[in-house]
């Protein structure tokens, strides 16, 4: 758990003990990320990687426990990276002690706990966020609305983790992140399907998915999933199709389609980007010529300013909300599930605040369908309004 100023800027960390967060502090903000010790002190090594991420060159107070950080009144923001199951106690703690939150995927054990966060966040007055990056970027705003009247989206989230990240990662483990990779992968799936079939309008969340279908399914043995094929199904016979793996190489390619459109939209680098001043998706068109045999076939690349990394981005929006909704948002002892106004004011930024957690709660809502398909053996589950 680490507590970050309205900046985005660690300050402080908390551990299961103190030697632990000491561990973790050396790990990220002494040698090896471009700090050096001399004569006692941290010095700041110029263009060093700690400069480039704005890491603060003082070293951040450790915390001993996660409940002696949540209780320290200087703190303004946690960032909570724990286990699935253990966010739902530490996130109303800290919602009720008057800290913003940017919480980790999958949000929550269940999309119930996640409405009662929202419930506790809106009563505080406090922003809750979750931590997916990749939809803070501007080339993801353009990639989802790049096919006109899309009604195709194919993702494939997959890498080998291995024999030591299957023996021992929290991921696969049913005390710890549970859903495997339904709730570890699938998340960036499901929400980029939500972002292309919404039009990135949250507005129009309400009733856009249908049903949900894992067709296909390994579980190890904890049961926890670590490869899946998945079908979440969406109004005007829209489908998105995924397929999210611990045991296939690294692949994090995504396709848009749509009828009509005579291209198809590509993303190779969707979740994790390749480096570079820009980031760029390409509209591929191919064509039967020569009485069908032979395929032509045009790309053009679309380039898109990589300035600011999506992690940079996101703490920046973060950073903004957290800002309004203190200056704007009264507190709220009467949060509305039906709504979903979590957040009061008029302004842009409220409302965009208010639509990120509509697309964190359905997001939520449909890696739930999943795994009840996965119970259910496959089957179909319905997705209700």
């Amino acid at each position: 758990m680490v507590t970050v100023d309205v900046d985005g800027v660690s300050v402080s960390i908390a551990s299961r003990s103190t030697e632990k967060g000491e561990g973790l502090v050396s790990e990220i903000f002494l040698e090896p990320r471009g700090i050096c010790r001399e004569h006692g002190s941290s010095q700041f090594r110029p263009g060093s990687h700690q400069e480039r991420i704005n890491i603060p060159t003082t070293t951040p107070v450790v915390y001993g426990s996660y409940d002696a950080l949540i209780s320290d009144e200087s703190c303004e923001a946690l960032y909570i990276p724990l286990p699935t199951k253990l966010h739902y106690n530490y996130v109303i703690s800290a919602l009720q002690s008057g800290k913003h939150v940017m919480l980790e995927k999958p949000v929550a054990s269940s999309a119930d706990e996640y409405r009662q966060m929202l419930k506790q966040a809106s009563r505080s007055g406090k922003f809750l966020m979750d931590g997916t990056m990749f939809v803070h970027h501007p080339r993801t705003n353009e990639f989802v609305k790049s096919v006109p009247n899309a009604t195709r989206v194919h993702f494939n989230f997959t890498f080998d983790g291995g024999k030591t990240f299957h023996a021992s990662d929290i991921r696969t483990k049913k005390d710890g992140d549970f859903m495997g990779c339904i709730g570890d992968l699938g998340w960036y799936c499901t929400r980029m399907g939500l972002l292309v079939f919404s039009g990135a309008d949250g507005n129009i969340l309400h009733g856009l998915v249908t049903d949900v279908q894992v067709t296909r399914f390994e579980l190890n043995d904890e049961g926890v999933p670590i490869d899946a094929e998945c079908l979440v199904h969406f109004t005007e016979s829209r489908i998105l199709s995924f397929h999210c793996s611990f045991k296939h190489p690294l692949n994090q390619t995504v396709h848009i389609s749509g009828h009509g459109c005579g291209y198809t939209s590509i993303i190779t680098d969707a979740i994790l980007p390749f480096a570079g001043a820009s980031l760029m998706y390409t509209k591929v068109k191919q064509d039967l010529t020569q009485y069908d045999e032979i395929v032509t076939n045009e790309t053009e690349v679309i380039e898109c300013d990589n300035t600011l990394v999506q992690e940079v981005c996101m703490w920046r929006n973060f950073n903004r909300l957290t800002r309004v909704i203190d200056k704007e948002s009264t507190l709220n002892s009467s949060a509305s599930i039906a709504d979903e106004c979590w957040w009061s004011g008029d302004s842009r930024d409220v409302k965009e605040a208010n639509s990120i957690a509509s697309y964190s709660l359905l997001t939520q809502i449909i890696i739930d369908g999943l795994m009840e398909s996965i119970n259910c053996k496959g089957s179909k589950v319905k997705i209700m309004p």
